[in-house]
This record gives structure tokens, C-alpha cells and sequence, in this order.
């Protein structure tokens, strides 16, 4: 019996993979886990004509925006025939595409984007408002420990140690990773300042036969991501995102895409993918946006006749 390829993901990871169809991935939807594929689309906010589309076999989707921006050069060269037809653009993406890697290569075709860190709802002080009852404390961040270049540790709040414990990978990150001991984490005045209580699960009533475990004392860690680039373009970001105009201008991207997605899926009946392997998937999926895209097309058409006659 021939036995199926293990398959990577992303970060080099041999992931979870269907053995009827491998290039499918493991999503999460409304109504569970499902094994399929991401659509994904780039439209204008002029008359939400799609100029590029994909179908990905991915959970993460950050990874294929590299890959989205190339054929979106392509397309707007050829529509625009302009050498750089991102002049003067704007280009907007949800949460789920901010990364370091994906802000590097929008810098380098040099194309303006708006991509907001997955926290920026909370520091929004129209939601701090709304949420001013629930709000939780605010933890320590890595600005508050102490980096000692000699012994290469940081010193927390509390006067406490946390040692280099190796390399590691956060994500599609790679950095150091740094640890206190669970020791003195536990007699720390600042605990709750520090890390997150876990919820305890509910008691139960049926005798635990298990073995019991040697009790683990919460620690600290904390995660300093390799610097690859001369500038933080995620921190660039963040603060370009709490500017009110920068936000306003975000708030329109769900008026443009997201109508896209209902127009094709409610209206043309495109609900679920009905083939199998990325390529006849992504064919499906591009058909169907240039059956969206000749009804665009047709609106602005007729709209134009009208204001001529």
C-alpha cells in the first residue's frame, strides 16, 4: 500500500494532513472543524471588482499574502499598464495577516497597507469605554524586566531572575526564550501582575486513580523574537493603527470585501467547494470570482449608459 507524504506547514512542521485529499487543511468554521480550503480575495473600493484570488489549503492564512501581493502586481500592471501601479495606493487586510514577514514584503514592492495587530480593538478608547466594567489588569510586558548583557537575563519586577533556556520558535518566529523558577514566582508579591490565573476545572465527584503529580509552580517566560530587519514594522504598525485616521480609513475594509464574500456565496450559491486538490479547487474558486467580477462590471456599465442618455 502506498503510504501519503507527511505534510508541512508554514513554520517546517509536519501538520495534520487528510489522506483523501493532502493539500486540504484542517480549519476551523462557524460550525466546527472542517477539512478544506481558504478562499481568499483582494478587491478595489471603487466598484468591489476583484483583482486577485486564491484558494489555499492553509489554516494560517498570513502565509499566502506574500504570494497574494505577488499576482496582484502582476494583475494591476497589466490593468493599469503602469510600472508601479501601487503609487498612491492603499491596501488593507484584517488581523489575521499581521505578521513581521508579511509588513517586510509590502515595504519592499512598496505598497501602503493597513494591517492591525490583533489587539488593537482593545486599546481603542471608544471600546475601553464600552468594556470599562470588564476590565482585567494589565500584565507585565517585556518593557518591564531589566536585560542584563553580562550574564545574558532580565531581571523582573520583583528583583527575580529569568535565565536563558535556548532557542525556541514562537509561531513562524524564531528567538530565545527566558524562564524565572517556579520557586520564586510562587512567593512573588507580584504574581497577579505578572501571569495569567488559569481557570480551574469543575471538581468531580469520580475517584482520580491516577498517580499524583509533584505540584508545579507557575514561572515566567518570555520570548525575544530574532531580529531580522533594521526596523520594527509591527510596532510601526501599531502606532500608525491607534491613529484615528488610519482607523477610520480601516473601518471601510469590511464594506468593501465583505460584501464580496456574501454576493458570491448567498447569490451565486457558492457555499462549499465541491472538488479536491488546491489546483481544481482554485480553479473553482477563480471561476466563480469572474462571474462576480462580469456582474460588477455590468452594474458600472449600466450605471454609466444611464447618466450619458
Amino acid at each position: 500500500m502506498e503510504k501519503a507524504e507527511p505534510r508541512k506547514g508554514l513554520a517546517g512542521k509536519e501538520v495534520k494532513s487528510n489522506i483523501t485529499d493532502n493539500e486540504s487543511g484542517f480549519i476551523k468554521s462557524a460550525d466546527g472543524y472542517i477539512q478544506g480550503y481558504n478562499a481568499i480575495a483582494i478587491a478595489d473600493s471603487a466598484n468591489q471588482v476583484i483583482i486577485s484570488a486564491k484558494a489555499k489549503g492553509t489554516v494560517a492564512e498570513n502565509g499566502c499574502f506574500p504570494e497574494m501581493l505577488k499576482d496582484l502586481e502582476e494583475n494591476m500592471k497589466k490593468i493599469s499598464s503602469k510600472e508601479n501601479p501601487f503609487k498612491k495606493a492603499l491596501l488593507t487586510a484584517d488581523t489575521g495577516f499581521f505578521s513581521e514577514d508579511n509588513l517586510q514584503e509590502a515595504e519592499k514592492i512598496g505598497i501602503e497597507v493597513i494591517i492591525p495587530d490583533p489587539q488593537f480593538r482593545q486599546r481603542d478608547p471608544y471600546y475601553a469605554e464600552k468594556k470599562r466594567e470588564k476590565v482585567e489588569k494589565k500584565l507585565f510586558t517585556v518593557e518591564d524586566f531589566a536585560y542584563n548583557e553580562e550574564t545574558d537575563s532580565y531581571i523582573c519586577p520583583g528583583r527575580k531572575v529569568l535565565k536563558n533556556i535556548g532557542d525556541t520558535l514562537l509561531g513562524n518566529s524564531g528567538g530565545r526564550k527566558y524562564q524565572a523558577r517556579g520557586k520564586d514566582c510562587a512567593a512573588c508579591p507580584f504574581l497577579d501582575l505578572c501571569i495569567r490565573k488559569r481557570k480551574s476545572k469543575m471538581p468531580t465527584k469520580k475517584k482520580d486513580t491516577r498517580k499524583k503529580q509533584k505540584h508545579r509552580y507557575p514561572a515566567r517566560t518570555l520570548f525575544i523574537a530574532e531580529k531580522k530587519n533594521k526596523e520594527n514594522l509591527c510596532e510601526k504598525m501599531r502606532d500608525k493603527i491607534d491613529d484615528p485616521v488610519y482607523r477610520e480609513l480601516y473601518s471601510r475594509r469590511m464594506q468593501i470585501i465583505e460584501p464580496v464574500f456574501s454576493n458570491i456565496k448567498y447569490c451565486k450559491g457558492m457555499d462549499r467547494f465541491t472538488l479536491r486538490s488546491e489546483k481544481k479547487v482554485n480553479i473553482q474558486w477563480q471561476l466563480y470570482c469572474i462571474v462576480h467580477n462580469i456582474g460588477k462590471c455590468m452594474n458600472a456599465i449600466n450605471t454609466k449608459r444611464r447618466k450619458s442618455a
